[in-house]
């Protein structure tokens, strides 16, 4: 193993370079503004088509959203109602498990890559791969074509790396223009609360979009948003690597052990247990909090709720205010008196609590108060990620943010199918028993970072970094 300082220009390890941050986050407004609008346009626009077909809604216009909801068990159409939840849980599984199973090479080889060919590489293959796929569910529905067609966009979604890619793509970015310190929490933090205002702006307009609209309009203007973001990734975004490391890109096998190379290499000594860790506690939270998010449209759109579009944005938009709204101000207070382990374990706790709450609703007013513990608890995956970025090697942020983006990929394709099969067989027993399912993997998380928190204490400061260069034949 060899070590060097992280930079060799000590000045310019202790600042970030804000001008490339700001055009970044304008990238990622773009995308999530596209992100936001479609994924419950999506989850709602499958629920109508099985909700016509199953109440024989041939007269009806498959573009535009109707909203019937069965209360008394022993109407009929009370049972129908429960089957078209069921097609429209497991439906959504199967896009999830196609786009997660090519994704999963993709962006393993996207990451390890970019830190020779270049963070625009990075941005740029998984765009292209979304707006095929945005653009194929415009073109579906449109035509009212077979919903099988959607498949293909997984597949585009899968080869390019698609939405993971570009998650990947921006904590990479982010890493590579802020020190390894508090402000590196703040940067990547600034992500996610960009991806938060994103929702807040999109999430009532799609709901009355949908309404007024039906599902056509909303779909052009997803896939014309996400095409913009590739225009900006082209025309503004700056390269964050040298030139000189292009011509050192590494064989297919070396980029694999790149990646893997935290976890397994000798080169990294006592630190490999501290990325276990960290490694195993963010697959815990992203796991169930990803794989509870279509659970929770389920959940809205049925009994005791009966949301539509409009009360569906509201809710959303009041969750990405309270995260964006929030969430830096926690970051900042917490970091006077706590590290971002700390913050880890508390807020995992408290997001926990919101989840028991969500579970127990059973009225609008009570379901709306799972809003403000949440955003309190909104620094949660941000910090984690600051923890890994902060000890690995400054030249290896593509290859480390690749092994979290395998980790996204398997973690929200397990957690929609095991979430979505949850609910399937409790709805009828105990509606919000997912919830509560997922507020043990909470705490089951806090008890990790715990075990990190002690074992960085005695290994390493896990605010330095060093470069570490990983042997061909380790």
């Amino acid at each position: 193993m060899e070590s060097t300082p992280l930079l060799e220009n000590k000045d310019k390890e202790d600042k970030s370079t804000l001008g490339n941050l700001l055009k970044a986050n304008v990238l990622f407004l773009v995308f999530h503004l596209a992100i936001n609008i479609r994924n419950p346009l999506l989850t709602q626009y499958l629920y109508k088509r099985y909700s016509d077909a199953a109440f024989d809604s041939s007269t009806g216009s498959a573009n535009a959203p109707n909203q019937t909801c069965y209360i008394n068990k022993s109407d009929p159409g009370y049972m129908l109602q429960e089957m078209v939840q069921e097609q429209t849980s497991n439906f959504q599984t199967i896009l999830t498990v196609i786009g997660s199973c090519g994704a999963v090479v993709s962006c393993m080889f996207l990451g390890a890559y970019s830190d020779f060919l270049g963070r625009r590489f990075l941005f740029i293959v998984p765009l292209v791969g979304e707006v095929l796929k945005f653009w194929l569910l415009t073109v579906v529905i449109y035509w009212n074509l077979d919903l099988r067609y959607l498949y293909i966009g997984e597949v585009f979604e899968g080869i390019s790396g698609g939405y993971n890619g570009v998650i990947l793509a921006s904590y990479a970015y982010t890493a590579d223009n802020t020190p390894p310190k508090n402000s590196r929490t703040i940067g990547i933090a600034v992500i996610d609360f960009t991806t938060y205002l994103a929702a807040a702006a999109s999430q009532v307009i799609t709901g009355y979009f949908i309404k007024d609209l039906g599902y056509l309009y909303p779909s052009i203007t997803t896939a014309s948003l996400m095409f913009l973001s590739l225009l900006v990734v082209l025309v503004i975004l700056p390269e964050t690597i040298s030139t000189d490391r292009r011509s050192k890109y590494p064989t297919p096998l070396k980029a694999v052990k790149n990646v893997f190379g935290f976890y397994f290499s000798k080169d990294f000594g006592s630190k490999r247990s501290l990325f276990w860790l960290a490694l195993a506690s963010y697959f815990i939270l992203y796991f169930s909090q990803r794989g509870v998010t279509f659970v929770e449209y389920l959940f809205q759109l049925n009994l005791p709720f009966c949301w539509g579009p409009e009360l569906i944005g509201y809710f959303n938009m009041a969750l990405s205010l309270s995260r964006q709204l929030l969430g830096i101000p926690v970051i900042k207070l917490l970091h006077l008196c706590t590290s971002d382990p700390e913050i880890c374990i508390i807020t995992s706790i408290i997001q926990a609590g919101a989840y028991v709450l969500n579970g127990l609703a059973n009225t609008d007013v009570m379901l709306f108060s799972f809003v403000l513990p949440n955003g309190i608890a909104g620094p949660l995956l941000p910090a984690l990620r600051a923890m890994m970025s902060r000890i690995a090697p400054a030249e290896m942020q593509g290859s480390l943010f690749a092994g979290i983006g395998l980790v996204n990929i398997i973690s929200e394709g397990f957690g929609v199918t095991v979430f979505n099969e949850l609910y399937d067989v409790t709805v009828e027993i105990l509606r919000g028993f997912a919830f509560f399912v997922c507020a043990g993997f909470q705490l089951v998380s806090a008890v990790i970072i715990v075990f990190f928190l002690c074992k960085s204490r005695r290994i390493v400061d896990p605010d330095t970094s060093t470069v570490v260069v990983i042997t061909v034949n380790d």
